[in-house]
């Protein structure tokens, strides 16, 4: 199959069967949290660096590569060491040795709730008429999976949630 890259960008199912089921997109334990931002040192080679940007993206799943508002080419993996190895093929095997440059590494920071609080926290109105009361506490388990499957969503009844 000719030309079929053009449009699938990591995963698909090519059949010839009506009945056929399409094959699930894998979900891994793993997100990228590493960030990278990449530049050419030579301005003709931008079309190589974009070339090979599409090609690292379909070749590695876990890696994610986006343009920002500001033109500026980022590379997301799931550690250092999947970060660097991305960008060594991104360099050597889709630019053809194209010199490039790296940015430092920016680590995405997450947090989670493992128990309710002890603390009851205030928000006010800019009015100063509205009080908002609030405690920090985890989601259900299942709640997540149902969310992703779309079994909860916002536009529900709150009640029905």
């Amino acid at each position: 199959l000719v030309g079929v890259d053009q449009y699938i960008l990591k995963t698909g199912t090519i059949t010839t069967i009506e009945s056929a089921h399409s094959f699930r997109q894998m979900k891994y334990s793993v997100s990228p949290v590493v960030r990278v931002a990449v530049d050419v040192k030579n301005p003709q080679d931008l079309p190589k660096l974009v070339e090979g940007l599409k090609r690292l993206s379909k070749s590695d799943p876990l890696v994610l590569t986006l343009t920002e508002e500001s033109g500026e080419h980022v590379i997301a993996g799931a550690g250092e060491l999947h970060l660097e190895i991305c960008l060594k093929d991104l360099q050597e095997d889709f630019m053809g040795g194209a010199p490039i440059k790296i940015s430092d590494p920016v680590v995405s920071y997450r947090e989670t709730v493992t128990e309710e609080s002890s603390q009851m926290c205030l928000s006010k109105s800019a009015n100063k008429h509205n009080r908002l009361y609030t405690k920090a506490a985890p989601i259900p388990e299942g709640v997540d999976i149902a969310i992703e499957e779309g079994k909860i969503n916002p536009r529900d009844e709150f009640k029905a949630r």
